[in-house]
């Protein structure tokens, strides 16, 4: 997808989403299809479906998704600390990512610009 611009997109989700929906889906099924993992990315697109499902909110699926990313990045180290040996002694990685946040004030009303 090289000629991505996410304004249109950001649109045509707010003005159509049923339109946004089955575009994305059409986009989704493209690259999955153009794939030499067809099989790995259908599994991946049914399980990121389904956390988006049992989310019920926009905010809510970005954190499903993103702790599902997490998960998957944690197996991933510990695959390669595996590999390299326990004693690997080169990296500072930790087997637990550490989770801080600054909360921030979000702004509830929406004020157009002039």
């Amino acid at each position: 997808m090289d000629n991505f611009d996410f304004d249109t997109w950001a649109m045509l989700a707010r003005t159509a989403p049923d339109d946004f929906e089955q575009r994305r889906r059409a986009v989704i099924e493209s690259q999955i299809s153009s794939s030499d993992n067809v099989r790995r990315l259908r599994g991946l697109q049914w399980r990121i479906d389904i956390e988006i499902r049992r989310a019920h909110t926009p905010l809510k699926s970005c954190l499903r998704l993103s702790t599902l990313m997490w998960d998957a990045f944690i197996d991933l180290n510990n695959s390669w600390k595996t590999l390299v040996g326990k004693d690997c002694k080169s990296t500072n990685v930790s087997s637990q990512p550490t989770r801080s946040a600054k909360v921030i004030h979000l702004v509830t009303e929406y004020k157009p610009r002039k």
